[in-house]
């Protein structure tokens, strides 16, 4: 809370616009009418004091959610909140100025507001109420990935979001925050409470939300993250559940870090973050068939991914491109994503070290002894969990070329990429309430190449039923 002395006015802490009580007008000790005013404190009179009084409370709105800060086009760094009104949007200390942040507008139905400002380039510091936000670091050397979190209530699929074992994701975040990365990377798929929840249900998912509106994103993102929005800078990506037939409004107003038009595109155009040596595309493959070939969605993916410029770089999208998953029982695993495949293979792209995606509700990493990028999978984030891969993928062929290397998890988790030299150690945690945190695959990866070392731990042994659908 701010304290605001005048002259001639009691002491006061100005709380939240919703919140604020004046005290009665009465003379001081440290007013100008009583003894000097302690060192650091300024008495203010009459005008300056009513203005200093709507300041600070217009700078102290009535946040819903912590101020985050997100990547967009270029590495501009963008600050966003969710409010209650527009006119709750807080001001932002940048350096010794205060700039307040303004509302995107105009506010979907069904939506609470969320205000944003740019935060100019080489800022050092900045501040909400005295809350430092974290700027992005200049070259990041710890990156957290995952995808895959909200709380599945579509049909006959049912969660238990009311069950923090079942449902884990504001665990996995919150042992994210703790290892205090540079970046966190969001591979895709935030709301999954799509339809409400039965009435024979209510014990899983009873009082849930539902649908593509503020109080379902809250429930299945906002407020479970809450504690890693405020801790790292993010970069979201856009998965199938944002899609243009999905939660698109939600996606376009409050994680797309370009402006809000109030309309959907089917295929946003990607963009490059470069932090000092480190570099992330955002690739949207948002709208792409899993299951066959589409020669319109081949053409455009393929233009997209030979207009990049890349050196060294992750390239970060929701469908994975050489990925693999669970089969026809007593089969080898299936291989999603035909459309990329192709559209990759006419579009030959360079440059590209890494592809980091989601999708598949578990944790994967396939090395093709430096023939194409390292694919990782981390839609492990606390969506319902796939069925498991059969263990032999190595030797498999994908779309041409042999998987040298691999291992894959069934297993909720975050994965942590810590720079070492001119490469990554990579590890997947899973944090377990009853027996802490665990690292259950380490890789180390150089250029286009992974050389890993599972182990195996034993999970939670309430880990829900396995979900074929993504």
């Amino acid at each position: 809370m701010a304290r605001v002395e005048c002259s001639g006015v009691a002491d006061r802490e100005v709380k939240p616009a919703r919140q604020t009580r004046l005290r009665a007008l009465r003379p001081t000790p440290n007013s100008a009418v009583g003894n000097r005013a302690p060192d650091g404190i300024r008495p203010h009179t009459g005008l300056t004091c009513l203005l200093l009084l709507w300041a600070t409370i217009a700078a102290q709105g009535q946040t819903l959610t912590p101020v985050w800060v997100e990547l967009g086009e270029g590495g501009r760094a963008i600050a966003r909140v969710v409010v209650s009104t527009p006119d709750q949007c807080p001001s932002i200390r940048v350096g010794n100025a205060l700039r307040p942040m303004l509302p995107r507008e105009p506010v979907p139905p069904g939506f609470r507001p969320a205000c944003e400002l740019e935060i100019p380039p080489n800022t050092k510091t900045a501040s909400v109420n005295g809350r430092p936000l974290v700027l992005p670091h200049p070259d990041p050397v710890r990156v957290a990935v995952f995808g895959d979190t909200g709380c599945r209530i579509k049909g006959v699929q049912l969660q238990d979001c009311n069950d923090p074992a079942l449902w884990p994701f504001q665990t996995v975040a919150g042992a994210a925050a703790a290892v205090r990365p540079n970046l966190v990377i969001h591979v895709g798929d935030y709301l999954y409470r799509e339809d409400p929840c039965p009435r024979d249900k209510q014990g899983v998912c009873g009082g849930s939300p539902s649908g593509d509106n503020w109080g379902a994103w809250n429930a299945d993102f906002f407020k479970p993250a809450a504690k890693l929005l405020a801790a790292a800078p993010w970069m979201f990506v856009r998965g199938n559940h944002e899609n243009c037939q999905r939660s698109w409004r939600g996606w376009f107003y409050y994680l797309d870090p370009r402006p809000w038009t109030g309309m959907c595109e089917n295929i946003s155009r990607p963009y490059s973050v470069e932090l000092g040596k480190f570099q992330a595309i955002n690739f949207d493959s948002s709208a792409v068939n899993d299951n066959q070939s589409a020669g319109e969605q081949t053409a455009a993916y393929s233009s997209q991914l030979a207009s990049l410029h890349a050196r060294n770089a992750w390239l970060v999208d929701h469908h994975p491109f050489w990925g693999v998953r669970a089969g026809v029982p007593n089969q080898p695993p299936a291989v999603d994503t035909v459309t990329l495949q192709q559209a990759w293979e006419k579009a030959a792209p360079q440059g590209i070290d890494m592809v980091l995606s989601g999708h598949t509700h578990l944790f994967e990493v396939l090395s093709y002894g430096g023939t194409r990028p390292v694919q990782i999978v981390a839609g492990d984030g606390g969506t319902k969990l796939s069925d498991p891969i059969p263990a032999q993928v190595n030797g498999m062929d994908i779309h041409g070329v042999v998987v040298a290397e691999s291992e894959n998890r069934q297993a909720f988790g975050y994965t942590l990429f810590t720079r070492q030299g001119a490469g990554w150690e990579m590890r997947l945690t899973s944090p377990d309430k009853d027996s802490g945190r665990h690292n259950l695959v380490t890789c180390q990866i150089q250029g286009r190449e992974a050389k890993c070392a599972g182990r195996v731990v034993k999970i939670s042994s309430r880990r829900p039923a396995a979900s074929g659908t993504p």
